[in-house]
């Protein structure tokens, strides 16, 4: 029989725990309190669900060192190279976990931001937007991680690419990639 706990553990601080974010000495007051308080416990055991969610989220716009990540974690990543104003259907296809899209051809060298907007071709509609999307200078790339979760979105993605840099000088990229999902 479970009884209400008369000092429960604070979220926020559940939170902390589960992120690292504690001293040592916190973190043996909350482990003692677990250890003794079932109710307690089954909170941390929801708040450590959510942090593991949240540790292997993929985000939608991605790093070359996230992209090998999510290879040494046993994902089947496949990747494809577009050029601005370029439209190519892809197929994302059985047993692929991950698409890579590699929007290139811009000039990131002296890029301050990056911002991606995800936009449904036919409509305009906005899907996605990310202000400071994280960006590859050197090879002038942007890595959009396709999900297979995404065949709920319309077919018709565009992605549109804006630079800004340094001296307030903007240029825009926009790439149209159709999709189309093997079950």
């Amino acid at each position: 029989m479970s009884h209400a706990c008369l000092a429960p553990i604070a979220w926020e601080r559940l939170v902390d725990y589960w992120a690292g974010d504690l001293d040592r000495a916190a973190i043996d007051d909350v482990e003692e309190h677990l250890f003794g308080c079932e109710t307690c416990s089954l909170e941390s055991a929801r708040v450590a669900r959510i942090a593991q969610a949240l540790r292997t989220a993929i985000p939608p716009v991605v790093t070359l060192e996230q992209t090998a990540e999510l290879r040494s974690r046993g994902l089947v990543v496949e990747e494809n190279r577009f050029e601005p104003n370029e439209r190519r259907e892809v197929v994302f296809g059985r047993g692929v976990d991950i698409l890579i899209h590699r929007l290139g051809g811009m000039d990131l060298s002296s890029a301050e931001r990056v911002r991606v907007d995800v936009r449904i071709e036919s409509t305009g509609q906005l899907v996605f937007e990310e202000h400071f999307a994280p960006f590859d200078r050197e090879r002038g790339e942007v890595l959009i991680a396709c999900q297979r979760h995404f065949a709920a979105l319309p077919p018709d993605v565009a992605f549109e690419v804006s630079v800004f840099e340094p001296d307030g000088r903007t240029s825009a990229a926009s790439f149209m990639v159709p999709h189309v999902f093997v079950p």
